[in-house]
Parts: C-alpha cells; sequence; structure tokens
C-alpha cells in the first residue's frame, strides 16, 4: 500500500472505530486495515482509546433530573431578585475595593519624595563646575551662566565669545 492510502484510511479509522462510516467505505477501509501493519495497529489503538472512555450510566440522567427537581421544590418559597444577588457577592467585592484603596494609599506614602533644600533654591538644579576661564566667578547652573549675576563687561565678553 501506497503513503496516500494509509493516509486515507488513518482518516477515516475513528469513523470505523465508532461505527459511522457508510458500508462501501465501511469495506475498503476494513479490507486496508486486515493487509497494512501500521493501520492495524493504529485501529487497535483506538479501539482501546474508546474503550477506555468514560461512559455515564444509563439511569444519571434521571437522577440529575430527580435532584434537579428535589432542589427547585426546597427552594420553592425562595425568591431571587437583585438584593439577594447583591448579598452573595457584594461582600467580597467590597472587600476587595477596601484593599485596593489601601494598598494603593500605602504604595502613595512609601513613595520617597525628593529632599529640597533651603528655601528659594531648586532642588531638581544640577550645578555644574564651568570649564570657561574667562567666566571665572559666575554661578552657572546646568551648563548655563546665570546672566543676573553678570556685570557689563562681563556681558560684552560673553557676547563676543558668542559671535555677536
Amino acid at each position: 500500500m501506497t503513503r496516500t492510502e494509509c493516509a486515507g484510511v488513518k482518516d477515516l479509522l475513528p469513523e470505523l472505530i465508532r461505527g459511522e462510516l457508510e458500508e462501501g467505505d465501511r469495506a475498503v477501509v476494513t479490507a486496508h486495515v486486515s493487509s497494512c501493519v501500521s493501520c492495524s495497529e493504529e485501529a487497535e489503538f483506538l479501539e482501546t482509546i474508546l474503550g477506555a472512555a468514560f461512559s455515564p450510566r444509563a439511569s444519571l440522567a434521571s437522577e440529575i433530573k430527580s435532584a434537579v427537581a428535589a432542589e427547585m421544590e426546597s427552594d420553592a418559597g425562595f425568591k431571587y431578585s437583585r438584593t439577594t444577588r447583591f448579598v452573595r457577592w457584594g461582600l467580597p467585592a467590597a472587600a476587595t475595593v477596601v484593599l485596593a484603596l489601601g494598598t494603593s494609599v500605602l504604595w502613595q506614602r512609601a513613595q520617597t519624595l525628593p529632599v529640597v533644600g533651603p528655601l528659594g533654591q531648586d532642588p531638581f538644579a544640577a550645578v555644574w563646575p564651568s570649564d570657561d576661564a574667562d567666566l571665572a566667578g559666575v554661578s552657572i547652573v546646568a551648563g548655563v551662566p546665570m546672566l543676573a549675576d553678570l556685570t557689563d563687561e562681563e556681558l560684552a565678553l560673553l557676547l563676543e565669545e558668542l559671535g555677536g
């Protein structure tokens, strides 16, 4: 047998095992399985699996129906409403909200605040030393000279350096 024939037969094996094949196909597949070792092993394997499958007892459906009917009779005076549904899930939902809010408050308190320097100073400003010898003595904040502290001569010198 060729691989294509085996592949086609192996596709039909589950239907053969369940007894769902039509008479003509069943005869062809059965003849092939009897002559092909690989397909016969797969058919035996599928039969083993089918045999191990769960099959409920015949009385299970009637037992379930009678149990549901008995439960409905015991709850006959009890009316389900929105209030009843709220009571069932309301307490866990409230606990979840309280837990989430408490966690967020604790998280916010745990965050460290930046250290603030003396009044009037920017706590986030970086003061860098200047490598510019012409501006010695001029305060430089974040690489920018503070122009308010410069004299007229220093401003003129800076303007010349910048090409203006």
